[in-house]
């Protein structure tokens, strides 16, 4: 059924909203890029460093299936946060804003637990906790993400993106430095350190980003068949075959670079790398990883928009992805696994480089089209559930290096699956009255 035009508002829509952004652009993401640096360091140290010290300390023997299992269930936690939360703070009709306060509540309950999960001292405890912190800070994510659409004007919202995404990794690379710098404290106080930088990083935000107070009128209600109901969650797989493969391309190609959050625990139990030692050693690899990435995605894009083909990138890209993890299960040693790294890294920057572009021209409806962006993230979000999943079986079975050469194979479907779908024209398009949506990939 169309919508219907009139004076009235569009149900489901926030309304009473000011046509001028309620902050300066330069304000705006300097707010965000502080924000979620303090959300980033909070979330991804944990999760690449200390939460394997944590299941190390507690439970030596069985570390590898404890970390993969609360890994697991807290990535499905966030995945489901992520949607409550952004349905919640849609919905916040607050004097000081609808973001604001969930940017601020979400930040607090997920430092208080990362707190907690410091000095806990069972393994079903530090899990719970850490779903806690999943949650909490994936609610906080939700609402930093929601910004963008909020203040941004289309014509920067590529601007915006890409300024917050460059800020990710150096994120990442500073949080291992610090995590190297501060290696003699105990690690508790390492915990309690990045709830603390989260918690600064979120008041920053909340003081330099303004809001409208938003009104929101609820959706009204229509009678739907059955494959209507199902066609507006998930696009008719019939109809848009192209949708369907480009979520698998997105999933297999994630799944080959989700091993690198096994990395501090296969530098300890593959080489026997001391604990003083592995925040270091993953600081490099980071760094390598991060430079590859970041060479790879930029160039290719450029290269990409100058050939007018995208999945050629998508097939190389399979391959490197493949060849650094197979580089990185025959490592003899930390310099050819810090080399793989390197490799993986590139690999996976060739596919970011025409990801983006390539769901955005295979979208069956620009309508829908945040929505089903929406449905790519979770794409992209799937591999941090599988991985962990899958790696206690592989690893028992054949080591570390069973566990990235099937993941390999993974990488390699990546190019399958993009065989499918229809290459971009040779001839650009004419250019449209609105800029293309970005999805947002920080989930």
């Amino acid at each position: 059924m169309a919508e219907q035009k009139g004076s009235t508002p569009l149900s489901g829509t926030p309304v009473g909203l000011s046509q001028q952004p309620a902050t300066p652009f330069g304000r705006l993401l300097t707010g965000m890029v502080v924000g979620q640096f303090g959300y980033t360091l909070a979330t991804v140290i944990p999760l690449a460093l200390l939460l394997t010290f944590k299941f190390l300390a507690l439970d030596p023997q069985h570390a590898t299936a404890h970390f993969s299992a609360a890994v697991g269930i807290g990535s499905l936690v966030s995945l489901v946060s992520f949607f409550v939360g952004g349905a919640l703070s849609d919905r916040t009709g607050l004097r000081v804003g609808r973001r604001r306060p969930w940017i601020l509540l979400g930040t607090l309950v997920g430092a208080a637990a990362l707190v907690a999960l410091g000095v806990a001292t069972t393994v079903a405890a530090v899990t719970l906790l850490w779903c806690a912190v999943q949650a909490g800070y994936t609610f906080a994510n939700a609402a930093y993400s929601a910004l963008i659409p909020d203040q941004v004007q289309e014509t920067r919202r590529g601007t915006a993106s890409g300024v917050i995404g460059m800020f990710n990794p150096l994120a990442i690379m500073l949080g291992f430095t610090l995590m190297t710098a501060l290696n003699n404290l105990p690690l508790t106080n390492k915990f309690n350190f990045l709830a603390l930088v989260s918690v600064v990083g979120a008041l920053v935000a909340c003081l330099l980003v303004r809001e409208h107070k938003h009104y929101y009128v609820a959706p009204r209600t229509q009678r739907l068949s059955l494959p209507e109901r199902l066609s507006r969650i998930y696009p008719n797989p019939r109809r848009y075959p192209a949708f369907s493969w480009a979520f698998a391309t997105r999933l297999f190609a994630g799944l080959a670079f989700a091993t690198q959050t096994f990395g501090a625990l296969y530098l300890i139990q593959r080489f026997q790398v001391p604990q003083d030692r592995v925040a270091g050693m993953m600081a490099l690899t980071t760094l390598t990883s991060t430079l590859g990435l970041a060479l790879a995605s930029v160039l290719g894009g450029m290269l990409s928009d100058r050939v007018r083909k995208q999945k050629p990138f998508v097939a190389v890209s399979a391959v490197i992805l493949a060849l650094g993890l197979l580089i990185q299960a025959l490592a003899p040693g930390f310099p050819v696994f810090m080399i793989g790294g390197a490799v993986l890294g590139i690999g996976f920057g060739a596919f970011l480089a025409v990801d983006i572009a390539l769901v955005a021209r295979i979208l069956p409806s620009k309508e829908d089209a945040a929505k089903d962006f929406g449905i790519m993230n979770i794409a992209g979000a799937l591999p941090n559930s599988i991985a962990p999943a899958l790696a206690p079986m592989l690893i028992g079975l054949g080591g570390f290096p069973l566990f990235f050469g099937v993941f390999a194979l993974f990488g390699l479907l990546s190019a399958v699956a993009v065989a499918p779908i229809p290459e971009m024209s040779p001839h650009p398009q004419p250019a449209e009255s609105s800029a293309p949506v970005q999805p947002d990939l920080a989930v």
